[in-house]
């Protein structure tokens, strides 16, 4: 014996439903069927039997819930009015309408118990990587993967090195801007030209191009002593002194080429610089001492 479990009594003779499944399911894009059959409910013929078993394999694979509402859904598709729907499955018919509304608004997610915290049959959300951390570790930047024990060690002592994988992480979107700058002390304009540099002329690129003019330039001591002396005369005759005036002057007065990038380099490295302001007061004191000693 068979019987449409659907109350036909409540739909016309040749009732007839657009099954728009694909927009219905997945609004956000996927497939729509074209074509789709006019479906005349009148003469399909459904078995109890078959019915029972289908729906408890189902039940048993998504749960109650699920196949209520796939059901209450697919009534809607075929055209039964909110009540009857509600009728059909036993259940309120302000809740078909409220299980019609959010299928229709959120797709498959719907169809479960949204209080679940994952679905169980949608496919998983892939969970976001975590952060990459930079953080520096006495003559060394460590990069922290984000994974317990996972992370890169590189020396400041390699510049080259540290350069190349910084930039390569920057290029890459692992690392930002402000970031890989901070960790290879430069501004972050010149940190975005060497990445680029980096992406179209490759690692060599970044090896500093001054490297081959600083050894045209070695300083012997006596260069240094000559460096230390003009430096002694500007700050006792001017009260200052720059990097190109000495360069200038030692090629006037001794003949030799230094460039004012390596004048100041060796001012730096022998703490020069460090007293080019507190140097003149000292002499005013020296020779006002001097003076009252004399008087005296």
């Amino acid at each position: 014996m068979t019987v449409n479990p659907l109350d036909v009594r409540v739909l016309d003779k040749y009732t007839v439903i657009i099954v728009q499944l694909g927009q219905e399911l997945y609004p956000s894009g996927g497939n729509i069927m074209e074509n789709t059959p006019l479906i005349d409910c009148q003469n399909l013929i459904f078995s109890t039997r078959l019915s029972e078993n289908r729906t408890d394999q189902a039940q048993q694979t998504l749960g109650s819930v699920v196949v209520q509402r796939i059901l209450c859904f697919a009534l809607y598709l075929l055209g039964l009015n909110r009540k009857a729907i509600g009728q059909s499955l036993s259940i309120p018919s302000e809740t078909a309408k409220s299980i019609i509304k959010a299928v229709n608004r959120d797709g498959l997610g719907a169809l479960e118990d949204r209080r679940r915290r994952f679905s169980t049959f949608l496919p998983k959300a892939r969970p976001e990587p975590p952060p990459i951390t930079l953080r520096e570790e006495e003559d060394h930047i460590v990069v922290d993967l984000g994974v317990r024990g996972r992370h890169l060690k590189l020396s400041r002592h390699d510049p080259l090195q540290l350069k190349t994988v910084l930039l390569s992480m920057f290029n890459d979107g692992l690392l930002s801007e402000r970031e890989v700058a901070g960790a290879i002390k430069l501004t972050p304009s010149h940190t975005a030209t060497l990445a680029r540099r980096l992406d179209e002329e490759g690692a060599l690129s970044l090896v500093d191009r001054r490297q081959g003019q600083k050894q045209q330039y070695r300083v012997t001591a006596p260069v240094k002593a000559e460096l230390v002396q003009q430096f002694a005369v500007d700050i006792i005759t001017s009260g200052q002194t720059s990097g190109s005036k000495i360069s200038n002057e030692l090629k006037e007065r001794c003949n030799i080429a230094v460039p004012a990038r390596t004048v100041r380099h060796h001012l730096a490295q022998m703490g020069l610089r460090e007293i080019k302001q507190s140097l003149p007061q000292l002499l005013a004191v020296v020779k006002k001492t001097s003076s009252n000693c004399s008087s005296t």
